[in-house]
């Protein structure tokens, strides 16, 4: 049974873990609250066994020579490595560093909630606004309240009217709703998307299993399994990247601009 028909009323194992626990809420709140509380548990238990796995070959060249297996604390380096990258990349080696564990965090609670979508008997908080908005309004108050600070309020909220000084309050106004607009589509995007890549995987995987499997055996529900990871990592990479240019866009001069 797939994360829609869980949400739906269906079955989820920790549905049926914590049966008194869903009882005392409504059945939509109660899943999502559980399996964004299992995400969280999930993703620090893969960075605790990295930080004891970096501990343990921290010292001597055995910290130098990479595992002959694929392990936690590989990947978390190629993660690391590879996020770090991209945020130095758009903000600079400073801001890029304060900024990383907050866009690195995004990535990797978005992207392990969009993949519990496609386990049985789990749902992902992420197919729903109500998880996906508190994302997006840190973003938003992250993102103003780095640009006030970064250039002082007065020049913050100046570049919103623009360089035209008769136009400046029809700017600030069309600024004002861009940006109060973010979130928003932050959300909705997110929600967008993994709603229907999950509707899409359930319909073949659970509700036309007789004639999937007599016109094309498992080789359809396979490839939309693997179209559901694909979407999942593109989705988790989109909100973290556009959270990064709106941050980068805040912080950066607007003298010759805007």
């Amino acid at each position: 049974m797939t994360s829609i028909l869980a949400l739906s009323g269906g079955f989820t194992w920790l549905g049926a873990l914590l049966p008194e626990a869903m009882h005392n809420m409504p059945h939509h709140q109660g899943q999502r609250l559980a399996h964004s509380m299992l995400v969280v548990v999930i993703v620090l238990g893969l960075a605790l066994l990295a930080r004891l796995a970096l501990n343990r070959t921290a010292k001597g060249r055995d910290g130098l020579v990479p595992e002959a297996n694929l392990k936690p604390k590989n990947l978390f380096e190629l993660y690391v490595e590879a996020m770090l990258n991209m945020v130095r990349g758009i903000l600079g080696k400073e801001d890029g560093d304060y900024y990383f564990p907050l866009i690195a965090g995004l990535f990797l609670y978005i992207l392990v909630s969009n993949l519990m979508g496609v386990l049985p008997g789990f749902a992902p908080p992420t197919d729903h606004i109500n998880t996906n908005l508190p994302m997006a309004l840190t973003v938003f108050v992250v993102y103003n309240v780095a640009g006030i600070i970064r250039q002082g309020p007065v020049n913050y909220f100046k570049h919103l009217l623009g360089p035209v000084l008769w136009l400046g309050p029809l700017m600030f106004l069309v600024e004002a709703i861009g940006h109060l607009v973010r979130p928003a589509s932050l959300s909705i995007r997110l929600y967008g998307n993994m709603f229907g890549d999950h509707l899409v995987l359930d319909i073949f995987m659970n509700q036309l299993p007789d004639l999937v499997g007599a016109v094309l055996g498992w080789g359809l529900p396979v490839l939309f399994l693997g179209l559901g990871i694909f979407v999942s990592l593109i989705q988790a990479f989109v909100f973290s990247l556009l959270s990064l240019l709106y941050i980068s866009l805040a912080v950066q001069k607007h003298d010759d601009h805007h």
